[in-house]
């Protein structure tokens, strides 16, 4: 038969080692929603930059004098009447605006 003081060293031993655990166990899940946030940053980035490249290209096309009808037949149905318009008017949220400038170069 073990004594009190046995006991609580056994209970305080298990105590602690469940208390490591769990601390192990919590710096590999800040290890994993770390990773995944700097995913997540990349893809809105990227996306960002994907649609302000689109944008541009609509832009383009209308500034060669294209209508929303014409640009759906020259993105191959790949877009509709909405999504030129919506990447028309598209504002990034995550990408770091570039400076705006004018044909000559000059800022806007």
């Amino acid at each position: 038969m073990g004594s009190k003081q046995t006991v609580r060293q056994a209970a305080r031993r298990a105590a602690f080692q469940m208390q490591q655990r769990r601390r192990e166990e919590e710096v590999k899940r800040e290890r994993r929603l770390t990773d995944e946030s700097i995913r997540l940053m990349v893809a809105l980035r990227e996306r960002d930059d994907t649609e302000t490249r689109a944008r541009d290209a609509i832009r383009a096309m209308e500034a060669e004098g294209l209508n929303a009808a014409a640009i759906v037949r020259w993105s191959n149905g790949e877009l509709d009447g909405k999504e030129i318009a919506r990447l028309r008017d598209f504002v990034p949220k995550y990408a770091d605006p570039e400076p705006a400038t004018k044909p000559d170069g000059r800022p806007s």
